[in-house]
């Protein structure tokens, strides 16, 4: 990677006139070319954008340069001249005398340079850029996996001073839409309903990146369990849908728990709905939402530069109320411009003021705050009055004055680009913390907030960039956690959009949420909606229960998929493990107070799809120290597996695939007895399972390759489960120090 110039935007941008175009295409690998205007790529498609640049205003001597900057859209973690046979590869041809040397490097906004290195690039010339060239071996370059408008800068420095120019034909505009073949249906009602009381069932049509298949027109069949009334059997799709249909008025007239089945349309499978709980008056109701989502706004990334129909503010809330049938959420701006807070946070509270509906939909005002100690979301309970909040990047001390006493605002610590270092600053107090985002389950944290004594109700959140508020989870390329927290050339792929936070409240109102989640009455989810509920002694989760000879725990969990396994944690250790059969599990089990290793208690689900559960903890108020663990396993211990007695299997080939990318992309030499385990089914998508063990330490490692993209993506984890086992402050700061970047 070469050496970074100047940066070029926003430090050293100034919009002009000046006489340079940009004609750009892309080739797509099916042999497709993408050219302006109306230029519209499809999601994930492999291929190469060649941009001829022409140069109509005047000679560049060297020292001279030319960028080329983006908005609202990422081509690769890392554009490289260096290999023709890895990703992303680019190049410069010229028909100038003048050499020209191309720049890439690893940045969100500033994409290339080309840099004058000797003769003059005349008025007159053109050079062409290729990037993900595929003439020599590289796979090319993949086209962003969400549905964007997005944007090219061309900007000149025509006399090497560090000051570029915009060019008169800027921006440059194109958008990404989503594949058109059918990946995946979505059929999404409440976990919990009275008998008989009128509810909607939100349908989405979602590609394999879970974007919405807005042309879709086929016709999608029900299994329609006895008692469920005001579902048709059957519904064709027109063009109108847009690949959403929300069906009104549907009621259920027997108590039970209910799952509507669903198939066709050209989509492979069957799909079932979530559970929904029926009784005749039940207790409390569970309430779904985004509590760290962001829309228009964001002054580093650029990604949410644009204010564009899909990003605004309102728009958002509208994704979430309708795509992701969420009864409340947090849309936000990730990283507020500091001359403009005024302006994107009045639109965040305009948008808020226009969504409020008690009964149906509660929005809430909130912002994203990075101060060196790690990053918070701050989320108002009201949102009329609050006042323009301080800078972004500001410090922590000044964070917690405003905000820390308030019991009308959360300070939610989540594992997005800078998970609390609370060995920097130790706020007083953390109520609301983030197990699983975007970037994957974060388990550790949550773990590390107790043994800090912090007493948390937990969360989960996409940390939403740019796909659909609302949307389920997918596989997003370069948002990983290796290469940005733990040490790897390339950054590995995360989820995406999907975890969600529930709320377990007496009604869907502004009070009746906050209060529940000040009660820490919440669970989260990598996504799915499961049913989840965890009782000691008759208090749920979250609350504080009075510990003295014994300790019942009575667990119910109706999940979305087939359950895998369900942890009883207390403590640093798991106390109990069930393997269920079905994808319906309760549980009453009493333990004496001496058996107890720890003064929490909460439950971890997972699913045989991969979705993960966990409870907010519940906190025992004992006397005197708990009990020795005895040979009892820890929270995070991994399976005894012996690598070598693995035979043949259904991810076999792939293994060769799998090496090719790592002798080109990583240290292969790291990667040691990496064996194939299965082809396995997750909710994101289909995937070959490989572990083995990395580095010198030989810690083990899962990796999961997802084969069936234009160009297959893989997510790294530490550990045979992928639950969020190793503290990434700890073990990331470790192991780069050891291997560097």
């Amino acid at each position: 990677m070469s050496d970074r110039p100047v940066r070029v935007y926003p430090e050293h941008y100034t919009p002009s006139d000046l006489d340079f175009d940009l004609d750009m295409r892309f080739e797509a690998r099916s042999g497709v070319v993408h050219n302006p205007p109306d230029m519209q790529l499809t999601s994930g498609a492999c291929g190469t954008w060649v941009l001829r640049i022409e140069n109509r205003a005047c000679d560049l001597k060297p020292g001279g340069v030319i960028a080329l900057v983006r908005f609202n859209y990422q081509i690769a973690f890392n554009l490289q001249t260096d290999s023709p046979r890895r990703r992303d590869y680019c190049t410069v041809e010229t028909n100038s005398s003048a050499s020209l040397k191309l720049v890439t490097w690893r940045d969100s906004v500033n994409l290339l340079n080309l840099v004058v290195e000797s003769g003059v690039f005349k008025k007159g010339e053109t050079c062409t850029v290729r990037i993900g060239d595929r003439r020599q071996g590289s796979v090319g370059s993949e086209v962003f996996w969400s549905t964007t408008d997005a944007e090219f800068l061309l900007a000149a420095d025509v006399d090497g001073t560090g000051a570029f120019h915009g060019v008169r034909n800027n921006p440059y505009r194109f958008s990404v839409i989503a594949r058109p073949e059918p990946d995946l249906l979505r059929l999404l009602g409440p976990t919990v309903a009275r008998i008989g009381e009128p509810f909607a069932l939100h349908l989405g049509v979602f590609d394999q990146n879970r974007n919405l298949v807005e042309r879709y027109q086929s016709r999608v069949r029900f299994e329609i369990p006895q008692g469920v009334e005001g579902l048709p059997p059957s519904y064709r799709f027109s063009p109108k849908d847009r690949g959403l249909k929300i069906f009104e008025n549907i009621r259920i007239h027997r108590p039970g728990v209910y799952r509507i089945g669903l198939s066709g349309g050209g989509v492979e499978g069957r799909f079932l709905s979530n559970p929904a709980v029926v009784s005749e008056q039940p207790e409390s109701r569970v309430y779904w939402g985004d509590v760290h989502a962001h829309g228009w706004g964001d002054s580093t990334m650029h990604l949410m530069y644009l204010r564009t129909r899909k990003l605004d503010p309102l728009s958002r809330h509208q994704q979430g109320r309708r795509i992701g049938r969420f009864d409340f959420a947090c849309p936000a701006s990730m990283s507020m411009h500091p001359n403009r807070r005024e302006e994107v946070f009045g639109a965040y509270r305009k948008a808020c003021e226009q969504m409020d509906e008690p009964g149906r939909y509660v929005p809430f005002l909130a912002y994203e705050a990075h101060p060196r100690a790690g990053d918070r979301q701050v989320i108002f309970k009201n949102y009329k009055n609050e006042p323009i909040p301080p800078p972004s990047r500001g410090s922590m001390n000044e964070l917690v004055a405003t905000y820390g006493d308030r019991d009308d605002v959360f300070l939610q610590v989540h594992i997005g680009g800078q998970p609390p270092k609370w060995q920097l600053y130790r706020p007083v107090r953390e109520r609301f913390l983030e197990v699983c985002s975007g970037f994957g389950c974060a388990e550790w944290l949550l773990q590390k907030a107790l043994n800090l004594g912090y007493r948390p109700g937990v969360c989960a959140a996409s940390d939403l960039h740019l796909g659909l508020m609302g949307g389920p989870r997918a596989v997003e390329p370069f948002r990983g956690r290796f290469s940005q927290k733990y040490p790897m050339r390339h950054r590995d792929s995360a989820y995406g959009t999907g975890p969600v936070t529930a709320v377990v409240a007496a009604g869907l109102n502004r009070e009746a949420l906050w209060s529940a989640m000040e009660g820490r009455q919440t669970y989260a989810t990598s996504g799915a909606r499961i049913y989840l509920r965890v009782t000691c002694n008759g208090i749920p989760s979250g609350a504080e229960v009075d510990l003295t000879d014994e300790l019942q725990v009575a667990i119910v969990c109706h999940a979305c998929a087939p359950l895998d396994r369900i942890d009883l944690i207390v403590g640093d250790y798991c106390l109990k493990s069930w393997h269920p059969e079905g994808m319906d599990f309760a549980q009453d089990i009493t333990f004496s107070a001496a058996d107890l290793p720890g003064d929490w208690v909460y439950v971890r689900v997972h699913q045989t799809d991969n979705e993960y559960a966990w409870s907010s903890p519940v906190y025992l108020e004992r006397q005197g120290p708990f009990s020795p663990p005895g040979d009892l396993p820890r929270w995070n211990e991994q399976e005894e597996i012996d690598l070598d007695a693995i035979g043949e299997n259904d991810a076999s080939p792939y293994l060769s695939d799998l090496q090719h990318y790592l002798n080109l992309e990583e240290d292969p030499e790291r990667f040691q007895k990496l064996s194939p385990i299965g082809v396995v089914e997750q909710f994101v998508g289909r995937c070959a399972l490989f572990y083995c063990y990395w580095g010198e330490e030989k810690l083990r490692m899962s990796i999961r390759w997802f084969f069936e993209f234009e160009i297959p993506r893989i997510r790294y984890d530490f550990g045979w489960r992928d639950f969020g086992a190793f503290d990434e402050n700890d073990l990331g700061a470790e192991l780069r120090d050891t291997y560097g970047t």
